[in-house]
C-alpha cells in the first residue's frame, strides 16, 4: 500500500506541474487577447481622428489622408482576424486548464482516499497485534487455572 501511495504522490506532483503550466498558458492567451483589443481600439480611434478633421488644404493632403484611412481599414481587418485566432487559442487554453485541474483534483482525491485506507489498515493491524498479544497472555492464564 505504501508503494501505491508513493506512486500516487509522484503522479500528483506531475499533475500539479501540468496544472501550473496550463494556468500560465491561459494567462498568456488572455494577455494576448487584451493586447489585441487595445490595438484594435487604438486603430479605431486613429481612424476616427483621421476622418473627423477633413480639411482639403490641397490635393496631396487629401490623398495622404485617404491612403492612411485605407491602410487603417486593412489593419483593422487583420487585427480582427488575429483577435479571432487569439480568442480561439484562449478558449482552447481554458479547456485544457479545466481538464488539468479536473485531473489534478481527481488524483488528489484518489491519493487522499488511499492515505485514509492505509492509515485505517495500519491502525487495524496495530489493534489486532495488541489484541493478539493480550489474548495470548489471557489464554496462558486460563491454561494455568485449568491445570489446578
Amino acid at each position: 500500500m505504501k508503494r501505491k501511495v508513493k506512486g500516487l504522490q509522484r503522479i500528483l506532483k506531475v499533475r500539479d506541474t501540468q496544472k501550473k503550466l496550463k494556468e500560465s498558458a491561459l494567462a498568456k492567451a488572455g494577455n494576448q487577447c487584451a493586447i489585441l483589443e487595445q490595438n484594435a481600439n487604438r486603430i479605431r480611434n486613429l481612424q476616427n481622428e483621421t476622418l473627423s478633421g477633413v480639411e482639403a488644404i490641397d490635393a496631396d493632403m487629401l490623398s495622404a489622408r485617404m491612403e492612411l484611412s485605407e491602410r487603417l481599414v486593412d489593419a483593422e481587418r487583420s487585427i480582427e482576424a488575429s483577435m479571432e485566432t487569439a480568442r480561439q487559442d484562449f478558449a482552447h487554453a481554458e479547456r485544457q486548464n479545466l481538464a488539468a485541474r479536473t485531473t489534478y483534483e481527481g488524483t488528489e482525491k484518489l491519493l487522499n482516499s488511499n492515505l485514509q485506507k492505509a492509515r485505517k489498515s495500519e491502525i487495524f493491524k496495530n489493534d489486532i497485534r495488541h489484541n493478539i498479544l493480550y489474548n495470548i497472555g489471557n489464554n496462558k492464564r486460563k491454561d494455568r487455572r485449568d491445570d489446578w
